[in-house]
């Protein structure tokens, strides 16, 4: 009985020290802790934005101080009022004025600039196009003029209908005429431009002249796009127009991008 009892003492300890020694190893284990360890580094990865790739920027989601940095070539006032149409949160209105020479509906100058404007610009701007294939004294006449007034902008681009008005309408009357749109155009900035020059004209360059004359008379800022093209008089300037039956009928494509691009650097400065 003595043998029994102490044969059965000694498988249980030996019972007892195998299953110490079993959960000692269970605890001390490395193995145990390698989920988790797992688990927290994909989570910082996820974390932790991806490395070598540069993100896309939003134009439009430029702080206000770099979208006043675009306008330093504006007038004085359109900057200062654009400055405060920012800080209201309200969108600045600019109106671009003129002859369908902007091409309107073919892709031309005045599409294009909308579309810098808005794209620089963002919701900061609204921009509406105006164009119209009158003479400045129809224009009044038939109170187009009101319509640009209706949408009460805080910039004008106009381009007074100089061209069409070439043999039509007297130099004396273009003058009144853009005085008389000024005054129902109220506080707005007016900035004036010429249509697109013509291949060897004679009178037209007197007059552009005589526009431009008045433009910096009355205060107005007065954009010579004519400078980023060629020479009137030269053999070079022929493909800046497009001919129809031996006349002048509207920029080419070379015109377009030239009239464009001067623009664009007035109202979006690098």
């Amino acid at each position: 009985m003595k043998i029994f009892t102490a044969i059965l003492s000694a498988v249980v300890v030996i019972a007892v020290l195998v299953v110490g020694h079993l959960y000692w190893g269970y605890k001390t284990d490395p193995s145990r802790f390698k989920p988790d360890s797992v688990a927290v580094k994909a989570e910082k990865t996820k974390a932790e934005p991806t490395t070598g790739k540069k993100r896309d920027v939003n134009k439009t989601g430029q702080p206000e101080t770099s979208l006043v940095a675009y306008t330093k070539n504006w007038p004085k006032k359109a900057r200062a009022d654009f400055e405060n149409a920012l800080s209201k949160k309200r969108a600045y209105k600019i109106a671009i004025v003129g002859s369908d020479a902007m091409g309107a509906n073919t892709h031309g100058w005045g599409p294009q600039l909308k579309q810098a404007l808005n794209d620089t610009y963002g919701s900061h701007v609204s921009v509406s196009l105006f164009s119209y294939h009158l003479n400045s004294d129809e224009f009044i006449r038939e109170g187009k003029y009101k319509d640009v007034a209706h949408f009460k902008p805080d910039l004008i681009l106009f381009e007074p209908f100089i061209l069409i008005n070439n043999g039509a309408v007297a130099m004396d009357n273009q003058l009144e005429d853009i005085k008389t749109a000024a005054a129902a155009w109220g506080d707005a900035v007016l900035v004036i431009q010429p249509s697109y020059p013509l291949y060897k004209a004679a009178n037209y360059p007197a007059q552009v002249k005589e526009l431009e004359s008045y433009a910096k008379k009355e205060g107005y800022t007065y954009l010579d796009h004519w400078k980023n093209w060629p020479d009137p008089d030269s053999d070079a300037f022929k493909s800046y127009v497009t001919f129809q039956n031996g006349e002048q009928t509207a920029p080419s494509k070379k015109g377009t991008t030239a009239w464009y691009d001067y623009l664009r650097k007035f109202f979006i400065a690098d």
